[in-house]
């Protein structure tokens, strides 16, 4: 399948802005937020690996790197420049090395939460991917391996969904678009999971321990968002960003690791500030 065919189109006018999605969701749960950000630019968002049509499951030789290569080959097919590199956790760190690596295909780059844990954890995690343990190991892989994956139907699966604590605090059009694009009709009639947990469980296992080297390889302009009671990128790895790159630009937004879908709206507006902010100053892709 061509890149074209791979990739989903939220409208609006002027600049691209691309997202790159978290492990595990699709690009249609962060609908609300990227139509929020019509007033500023053209939203879109390449698939990850694991919904792909053509998808055969994971790829062992599949890391967060591949996963950066393809935006970079993406982008050079279609001709994009210029881009808005718009990434939450996974989605962030891929959207960061892009850019390190292609500054002349972005023009600049919002990370939300991006997966930059304490250095220290991210070697554990190395280590329990080295001992073939990450899939029993890593909490995160551990509960996607535990996932339920297929449902009588589409009702039955969003009550379930709906109940779990992990969808309790989302913005309702994100939830919909979870059950829109996030399921899929199985062989036997029933609906499963389109985003395979095999998938889930590679990604989270292949977590590059080596990511913060660069941060610091940024040229392009850069704006951080946290969730104030994330887990992931917490306040000492904002403090490591800042020593890295001390030009970075840096908001919280209330809620955990999912604040793009649980406040779409609110994210949306802090990140339309800081672009208005770049084009009024005309900042260009190297600082």
């Amino acid at each position: 399948m061509s890149w074209t065919g791979r990739i989903r189109d939220f409208g609006g006018e002027g600049p691209l802005l691309h997202l790159a999605v978290a492990n595990g969701f699709p690009p249609a749960c962060y609908r609300p937020l990227m139509e929020s950000l019509r007033p500023v630019g053209h939203g879109v968002s390449l698939l990850p690996r694991p919904l792909w049509p053509e998808d055969k499951g994971p790829d062992r030789r599949v890391t967060w790197y591949t996963l950066a290569e393809d935006l970079i080959q993406a982008f050079e097919a279609l001709g994009w420049r210029e881009v808005i590199g718009i990434g939450h956790s996974m989605g962030g760190v891929i959207t960061m090395v892009a850019a390190a690596r292609r500054p002349d295909l972005f023009r600049a780059v919002v990370l939300m939460d991006p997966v930059l844990m304490d250095p220290k954890i991210l070697t554990l995690f190395r280590v329990f991917r080295a001992l073939g343990l990450g899939p029993r190991l890593h909490p995160l892989a551990r509960r996607a391996r535990r996932r339920r994956r297929a449902w009588p139907d589409r009702e039955a699966a969003a009550a379930y969904l709906r109940s779990r604590p992990l969808f309790a605090a989302w913005h309702p059009d994100a939830f919909a678009g979870y059950l829109e694009e996030g399921l899929r009709p199985s062989r036997n009639g029933q609906v499963m999971l389109a985003y395979p947990p095999e998938w889930e469980v590679h990604i989270f296992v292949s977590v590059p321990h080596d990511a913060w080297r660069f941060v610091s390889q940024l040229r392009v302009p850069t704006l951080v968002l946290r969730g104030a009671t994330t887990d992931t990128f917490t306040a000492g790895s904002e403090a490591r960003f800042r020593r890295f790159k001390p030009d970075a630009q840096f908001e919280v937004i209330p809620g955990g690791h999912l604040f793009p879908m649980e406040r779409p709206e609110e994210t949306a507006q802090v990140i339309r500030r800081w672009l208005e902010g770049l084009s009024t100053k005309g900042a260009r892709i190297h600082e």
